[in-house]
């Protein structure tokens, strides 16, 4: 079957610069494969329809829809579809958002753009050609350190009750467990929150990480609550929010 590439990026350079890559792997395995091409995720949902692809070089972070959502879905109607996400970012958002969508059948990978030609060939081999996934070493990187530091979903909902200015009697209380119980609760989040595994107090571009303010903001772009293609605009909301909800002015 011939091959069927869609390139996925707003830019026009770096469309020509991912062909010209792409183009020359198939040359190399004698195939003669068919491109096309869209500028943003709203043109990729309709191109997998229109033009079937069999892989997909999805750049991330785009005006109006980003790969990410284009991907979801893309999968639902088509969920082997391969699709190799290459950005020019490693933000714990998108690698944490990519983590929830990928579908256990999916053969995908995902590189930063900073890599040279030679990984990106790499990666469109593995991906293509041996249906294997391929991780670039930076986002595995990310991925590790996200496993190891992220706190799970329970403690993220006792923060958010913190923030809001439960007590920890109230916490008990609607968590239906004892007052010792939340206490000892409470203690063990903030011991994971101020320290890292050796011990000492972490900190976050000078910051304590335990700022129930600074937490919450970092746990929502972790979880991909926050977009970062719309950063400066969601902050605004989020300000306003925080404001209107626990009476915290923005930082100045």
């Amino acid at each position: 079957m011939q091959p069927k590439v869609l390139i996925c990026e707003d830019l026009p350079s770096l469309r020509e610069h991912a062909r010209k890559v792409s183009q020359s792997i198939f040359l190399e395995q004698k195939l003669d494969a068919l491109f096309d091409e869209a500028l943003d995720g709203d043109q990729a949902i309709a191109k997998a329809k229109s033009f079937d692809p069999s892989l997909i070089l999805m750049d991330i972070s785009m005006p109006g829809t980003n790969g990410i959502k284009a991907a979801r879905t893309i999968w639902q109607d088509k969920p082997t579809l391969k699709i190799l996400f290459w950005s020019q970012y490693k933000h714990e958002a998108y690698i944490r958002e990519l983590g929830k969508i990928v579908p256990d059948e999916a053969i995908h990978g995902y590189l930063l753009k900073s890599e040279d030609d030679e990984k990106l060939k790499e990666a469109i081999e593995s991906v293509y050609f041996h249906d294997l996934p391929y991780i670039g070493a930076q986002i595995q990187a990310v991925r590790t350190r996200l496993k190891d530091t992220a706190i799970t979903d329970a403690e993220y909902e006792t923060l958010m009750d913190i923030f809001a200015g439960l007590t920890d009697k109230a916490i008990a209380k609607k968590e239906h467990i004892s007052y010792r119980g939340a206490q000892n609760r409470l203690s063990n989040l903030l011991n994971k929150l101020l320290k890292g595994e050796d011990g000492f107090i972490r900190e976050t571009a000078g910051i304590e990480v335990f700022n129930p303010r600074t937490r919450l903001v970092f746990e929502a772009i972790r979880r991909g609550l926050i977009d970062l293609d719309g950063i400066n605009d969601q902050k605004t909301k989020l300000d306003a929010w925080l404001y209107s909800e626990f009476g915290f002015a923005p930082n100045p």
